[in-house]
């Protein structure tokens, strides 16, 4: 079981004290600060008011145990200042998107909002090509970056997912 913490900073985050043992392609350096966004901070805009009171370190209880599938890796180019940007991150799904799915919405009624972003992709970004930034990492990581994914999963896993 991997301990974690919910953070509310500009987003809100499941802080991972550890991630899964995957190796990190060449050319892209590992982020240290491992986290989930479960709320984007541009959804929570509408909502800082609600959440001013809760800054920092969250208490929750029945945080779901956090499994993950299959690794991906987005690449966007992006205009940062004037200047096009391009931006590249390894991640790994989370597979228990439903449970996890159904916490943020409890977890979003308890502070007295609904959830904005109902249907998120949740993922572990693992590594990025801007020195392991997590600020620079590609933010918007949706299943069409699973095209070409290979699969972390034991065989067993692999053939119920096919099914």
């Amino acid at each position: 079981m991997i301990k974690v913490n919910i953070e509310y900073k500009f987003a809100l985050v499941l802080i991972l004290d550890e991630t899964p043992d995957i190796d990190t392609p060449e050319g892209l350096t590992a982020i240290e600060k491992s986290h989930i966004t479960l709320i984007g901070g541009k959804a929570l805009k509408d909502h800082k008011d609600t959440l001013k009171p809760h800054k920092g370190l969250i208490e929750v209880d029945g945080i779901p145990d956090i499994k993950f599938g299959r690794t991906g890796q987005a690449t966007r180019a992006m205009e940062i200042n004037g200047t096009l940007e391009s931006r590249k991150t390894f991640f790994v799904e989370v597979t228990n998107h439903d449970e996890l799915r159904t916490f943020v919405s409890e977890l979003c009624m308890k502070l007295g909002m609904i959830n904005p972003e109902p249907n998120r992709f949740y993922h572990l970004s693992l590594a990025n090509n801007h020195g392991g930034n997590p600020f620079k990492s590609v933010g918007d990581i949706s299943t069409d970056d699973l095209v070409d994914a290979k699969s972390n999963l034991p065989m067993e896993d692999i053939d119920l997912l096919n099914e």
